[in-house]
C-alpha cells in the first residue's frame, strides 16, 4: 500500500480513536457502564485496524520519507492528543476497577455475615448464634473419691 495512503488512513483511524477515548472517558466520569461495553467492541476493532496499518509502515520505515511532512506532523499531533487521552483513560479505569473491587468485597462480607450458623450453647444451656469463645461460667466438675 502507498505510504501516503497509509499515513492518511492512520490519521483517520487515530482521529476516530481519539473521539472514542473522549466518549469512553466521559462515560467513565459519568458512570454510564452500559455505554462502556458498547465502546469496548469498537475499541478492539479500531485497535486491530490501527495495528494492520502501522505494521506496514514499520516494515519499511524509509517509505515515510516519501510522505508529505505536513501529513506526518498531523499524525504526530493526533498521536500526542491520543497519548494524553490514553493516560486519562488508564487513570479512570484504574479508579473504576478499584471501586468495583471494593463494592464486590463489601457485598461478599455482607453475604458471609448474613449466613445463619448452627449457633453454640450458652452457659445457661440456651442456643444462640453468638460467638461464645470464653469458657462458660458454670463448669461441671466431678471428683473421684476412691483415693
Amino acid at each position: 500500500m502507498d505510504p501516503t495512503k497509509r499515513v492518511n488512513d492512520l490519521i483517520v483511524i487515530t482521529g476516530r480513536f481519539a473521539d472514542l477515548l473522549e466518549r469512553e472517558n466521559a462515560a467513565l466520569r459519568e458512570k454510564r457502564n452500559k455505554e462502556l461495553y458498547e465502546i469496548l467492541d469498537e475499541k478492539v476493532i479500531l485497535g486491530h485496524v490501527y495495528e494492520s496499518r502501522i505494521m506496514g509502515l514499520t516494515e519499511d520505515p524509509e517509505a515515510l520519507d516519501s510522505v508529505d511532512q505536513e501529513l506526518c506532523e498531523r499524525l504526530r499531533g493526533i498521536g500526542g492528543k491520543v497519548n494524553g487521552l490514553i493516560e486519562d483513560n488508564a487513570k479512570m479505569l484504574k479508579i473504576a476497577i478499584e471501586a468495583n473491587r471494593r463494592v464486590v468485597n463489601l457485598i461478599a462480607e455482607t453475604v458471609k455475615a448474613s449466613v445463619p450458623s448452627a449457633g453454640t450453647y450458652s452457659p445457661t444451656g440456651a442456643t444462640g448464634t453468638h460467638d461464645h469463645r470464653a469458657a462458660p461460667k458454670n463448669v461441671a466438675i466431678s471428683a473421684n473419691h476412691t483415693l
